[in-house]
């Protein structure tokens, strides 16, 4: 292992996982710095939108080594590693999970740390990461988050990866859902990449306890009759969009 592995950190916090298969789950969580892509209803634009926030400010460099004792300091076991997009840095990441994944519990559960990567799925994992991965939580981008406009080119990112990442069974699809008719460009992603129907999340779009309930009662009506999964945005709800939380 490189003594030198260094990542780029937005933030660690303690908190509980407000969205998809594990939403209430108490965690630690590591949230990495910088992106490929420049959604326009993104919250944590701070990790990535250099134009409106002052990068030596919001990026801290960190160790691996240092990174590992905050989180084995903390009384949490369940690791969600977000960003921005954390798999830019998956090489020294690898390095990481490693060192977590090392901290043995009792011998009747030896491997105490359980590691969820939340990823915008543009970027394929290598295999060392995916061996220390728990569950993966991909959110792939539609013409809502207005990446087009920006020059980038989803359609073209995403041909290899969700190929890829349709194969893995400990990886769930959350969509993020503004209007009713992005359901429609939901389902052409769906039947495109033949992605599987039963790990697909479909989640709303907001910022606000009144936006995410709003948008709520039509997307669990569409995902009831539909037989698709749904999820809140348990952070949301609570601190509406505070960091750190």
């Amino acid at each position: 292992m490189n003594s030198q592995s260094i990542l780029k950190v937005s933030e660690v916090f303690d908190s509980i996982q407000g969205e998809g298969s594990y939403a209430g789950t108490p965690c630690i969580f590591l949230r990495l710095a910088t992106c490929n892509l420049k959604c326009a209803w993104c919250d944590t634009k701070y990790t990535w939108d250099w134009e409106n926030y002052d990068i030596d400010k919001e990026i801290k460099e960190f160790s691996v080594y240092e990174i590992a004792k905050k989180i084995t300091l903390s009384n949490k076991t369940h690791v969600v590693i977000t960003g921005g997009e954390p798999l830019l840095q998956q090489a020294n990441l690898v390095s990481l999970l490693r060192l977590i994944k090392s901290k043995r519990g009792k011998e009747s559960n030896p491997n105490v740390y359980f590691i969820e990567i939340e990823t915008n799925g543009t970027v394929i994992p290598t295999k060392e990461i995916m061996d220390l991965v728990d569950q993966w939580n991909i959110s792939p981008k539609t013409s809502n988050s207005h990446n087009k406009q920006k020059g980038i080119n989803l359609e073209q990112l995403y041909e290899k990866s969700l190929s890829f990442y349709k194969y893995l069974q400990n990886a769930s699809f959350k969509f993020v859902i503004d209007k009713s008719e992005d359901l429609v460009e939901i389902d052409q992603i769906l039947k495109k990449y033949n992605l599987p129907k039963e790990q697909v999340i479909l989640m709303p779009q907001g910022a606000t306890k009144e936006s995410i309930l709003e948008k709520s009662r039509w997307i669990t009506n569409y995902a009831k009759k539909n037989n698709f999964a749904f999820s809140t945005r348990l952070h949301v709800l609570l601190w509406d969009n505070q960091r750190g939380k």
